[in-house]
Parts: C-alpha cells; structure tokens; sequence
C-alpha cells in the first residue's frame, strides 16, 4: 500500500504541474482575462469585492459575507478568497492588478487540487490501494478524461469541490460500514458542503437511503436506532447546508438568493435562448458525452462494470452507494438540462469512470487467473483504448490552451478592414493573416493566407477578404493555421483552406 500512495502522489504532482504549466498563462492583465476566459472574468470582481475591505469593521465582514454572485454558494468563494488571501496581505489594496498570480491560485488550488482529491479518493474506493499497477492505470484513465483536462485548465469554477464532497461522503459511508459512528456523520457533514457548494448535493438522497435500507437488512442495529441515524444525518446535512451559506438566514438576501436560483434553474432547463439545440433527452446528450467523455457503448460498459461491483467486486458497498448517485443525478441531467456546458456531467462521469477496471483482479501472488485469460486480453485490449482514446483527446485540449495566449497576441485582434464593403490599401512591410471567405454560393468557403503588404482588400458580410496585422511572418503563419483548424471544427459544412493551400477535412 505504501508503494502504491506514493506512485500516486507522483501522479498527482505531475498533474498539478501540468495544469500549472498552462495556468500561468492567459492573464496578464484583466482585460486579456475578459478576452480569454468569459466565466472567470465574471467571477473575479465579485472575489475581489469580498476582500475589498471597508471603511470600518463591520462594512469590511459586510463585503466578506455578502458576496453576491449567488449563482454558487457560498463555500467556494469562501475558499477562494482564502486561497488569494496572501496575495492580498501582501500587496494591500492593490492586490486585484496581480490578476495572473491571483487566477493561477483560484485555478489550482480551487479547481485542480479539488479534481486531483476526488480522484485519488475514487481510486482508493475502487482498489482499497492494493495493487499499484492497477490503482496508477485507473488514476491515469480519470485523468485523462478529456473533460477533467478542461477542467483544470483556465476553469475556475465550483464543480471540483461538489464533486469532492459527494467522492468524500461515499468514502466516509464506506468507512462507517454500517455501524453509525463518527464516519457516519463526517459523510452528512461531506454531503452539506456539497450541497451548500452547489445544490447537486441533494441528489445524493438516494445513496444514503440505500445505506439505511442496507443497514436494516443488515441488522447492524435495531431499525429504530438506524432511522434515528438517518434523521441525524439529515439533520446535520441542513445545518452544515445553512452554516456554510449564512445569507439564507435574512429574510432578504434569501429572496434574492432564491430568485437568482430560480432565474437560474430556468435557463438550464429552457435554454439561454429560444434555438431548437437546447434539448433534452439521451439523444440529444450523447454526441456532448461523446465529444467530452466517451462514446455510448463505453459508458455502457462503465455501467455494466458498476454493476459487476455491485454483485461480485471486492468493494460492493463503494459501488452500490456509486449507482445510487449516478441514478437521480443522470436522470436530472439527461431528461431536465437542456444546456449542455463540458463541466456539468463531472459529478457523475468521474465516479462512473472510476469502475472501468472493476472486472480485473487485483492480481496478488498466490492467484492464477488462467481460466480467464481470453476475458482479460479483451478488456485490456478495451482499456488501453479508452485510456488511448482519452489521452489523444486530452493532449488536443491541453495543445489549445497552451496556445490560446500565444494565438491571442500573434496578430492584431481587430482587422484592418471593416466588412461593410470599403476598400483599404495596406502599404507598408507588415506581416498578415489574410482570411478570404465567400457564403454566396455552395459550399461556403473560407480561406487563410499568410500575406505581407503592400495589398488593397476589401470586403462585405457575404463574400471579401480581411487582413490582420500579425508581429511576424512566422506568428502570421500560426495564426493562420491554428484559426483555420478551429473554423473548420466550429463550421464543419464550409471548405476550409489552411495557409499551406490545403483544404482542412
């Protein structure tokens, strides 16, 4: 077991390197923050609001508490603020024009450190750490999940926590074993910060249910004392809820806090606006799945493997309480969501993962295994796809934010010209990212040149060319590419031309 923690804590450093590698990038200043990442700019005023401090003690503790940004709840700007705290001791009042120190504490600390946690505890439950190969390769295939790589990059967000809370409720349920000591309500303590973090943490009813029902059968004690158990751990749930978000306690700020939930709940359910893409269903869910996590057939096996935990695995508690929240949760998210944002499947795709090695035996000495040989090639042959599959796709993302700012500052980001049909000569030296686009007849073509001036140009809406200044020929020839690769990927239907002529399939 030794060994293999430390295997693992090796893993974990390389990630957070990794996502820290990209993390320091993208926020030289607030206004490149507000260009790149549209969330976090959003969110950072509020944060920086917190910490403004006041014209006395009781405006400063003001500030701190009402955050206003009541679409979270309040613990994960509680952390955040603690997690820019020195920078704030140690900077003063200017402490919010250290924006790329700042991001780059709220990235790691508040999203990546809460992913790489949940992943170990989820490893942990799925393996007990008994065999390193096996708990390293699962690490590995969690990852390299392509919807945890964006996660940890440029995402500063509440979802990592949630999911820690609910991982750590699992595993303190999981501890407890049925026998309704301190593990028990350290779980209901987990699950409240989930919820108070964001409100998925009610959906985690159904596994605790599930424990209860278990217990009986059981006869861990006698069915009183366990429903007894059970109204304490909803008890302390709704305290640990109401004492991590204080402002639910006034009348008004509740209301306010309600009504932005509600508006909220709407947009999620309705869609941000009145286009037919916002639908719901497993249909419509799918190609996101796909694109983010894994086609069907492969989800499909990370059930059927949950399942198999249930009835014949090592740890068939883990997985029973797993199922009983993937359940309530998936069917929210497939048959009530019809916005479909990368992040909002993490609470159930990163647990579900978690048993893809559930039909393999730990494979310690003194077990022979030689019966199940055929079964064991094809599920290694299944799982070194899924980790292949995963780490392609990863290396893709983790390539497209490790460019972003580069992309960004490769070439002026307004064109010298205006599409409104106005010719403009171009005279001088300058290196430019041409783009030449015609939608006036079928297909549509869009086209990126690398050009140097002098050059007259001119363009409409529909048809025309545009130029951007670029800082050189080589940067003029980046832009290009990387843009013309991100066109075709956003208008797959348009004949796509990149710089070296060929057309991008």
């Amino acid at each position: 077991m030794k060994k293999t923690t430390i295997a693992i804590l090796f893993l974990c450093i390389l990630a957070f390197i990794a996502s820290a590698i990209i993390n320091l990038k993208g926020t030289q200043d607030a206004h490149m923050l507000s260009l790149l990442s549209a969330d976090e700019s959003i969110q950072y005023p509020y944060l920086i609001h917190m910490l403004s401090g006041g014209s006395s003690a009781f405006e400063t503790i003001k500030n701190f508490i009402a955050y206003q940004h009541y679409f979270y709840g309040y613990p994960f700007y509680l952390l955040s603020a603690a997690s820019i705290l020195p920078v704030r001791i140690i900077s003063g009042i200017d402490f919010a024009e250290q924006v790329q120190t700042n991001l780059f504490l709220l990235r790691q600390l508040v999203s990546v450190l809460p992913m790489l946690l949940s992943i170990v505890l989820l490893v942990y439950l799925q393996t007990g750490f008994q065999n390193t190969f096996k708990s390293a390769l699962l690490f590995l295939i969690l990852i390299t999940i392509p919807a945890v790589t964006r996660y940890t990059v440029w995402f500063w967000h509440p979802d990592a926590l949630a999911l820690l809370g609910i991982v750590a409720s699992i595993y303190f349920l999981n501890k407890d074993n049925f026998r309704f000591e301190k593990s028990f309500t350290y779980a209901a303590i987990a699950c409240g910060l989930a919820a108070g973090t964001k409100v998925i943490g009610a959906f985690f009813f159904l596994a605790v249910l599930v424990y209860l029902v278990l217990a009986i059968r059981q006869k861990s004690l006698p069915v009183r004392k366990i429903i007894k158990k059970g109204a304490l751990f909803l008890l302390v749930f709704f305290l640990v809820f109401l004492l991590t978000n204080p402002l639910l306690l006034i009348p008004q700020t509740r209301t306010q806090i309600l009504k932005i939930q509600a508006q909220q709940n709407y947009f999620v359910h309705e869609g941000w606006t009145e286009e037919d893409v916002y639908q719901t269903g497993l249909s419509a869910w799918l190609p996101y799945l796909q694109e983010w996590y894994a086609n069907g057939f492969i989800l499909l096996f990370f059930l059927i493997s949950v399942i198999y935990g249930i009835l014949r695995g090592k740890h068939r508690l883990t997985n029973g309480l797993l199922l009983a929240w993937l359940v309530p949760y998936s069917i929210y998210l497939i048959f009530f969501v019809a916005v479909k944002p990368f992040h909002y499947p993490l609470p159930v795709m990163v647990p579900l993962f978690s048993a893809a090695l559930n039909f393999f035996p730990d494979f310690q000495k003194g077990e022979h295994h030689s019966s199940h040989t055929p079964l064991l090639l094809l599920l290694c042959g299944l799982v070194v796809f899924i980790l292949g599959s995963n780490g392609i796709s990863s290396a893709k993302v983790y390539q497209e934010y490790f460019e972003k700012e580069d992309l960004l500052l490769a070439c002026n980001s307004e064109p010298e010209n205006a599409a409104d049909g106005s010719s403009v000569s171009v005279q001088d030296d300058t290196w430019y990212r041409l783009e030449e686009f015609d939608s006036s007849g079928e297909p549509y073509r869009h086209s990126f040149f690398v050009v140097q001036g002098p050059l007259q140009v001119s363009a409409t809406e529909e048809k025309g060319s545009q130029v951007w200044a670029c800082r050189s020929k080589e940067w003029a020839y980046f832009s290009a590419s990387r843009l013309a690769e991100s066109f075709k990927k956003s208008h797959p239907a348009f004949a796509v031309f990149g710089p070296d002529g060929q057309e991008i399939k």
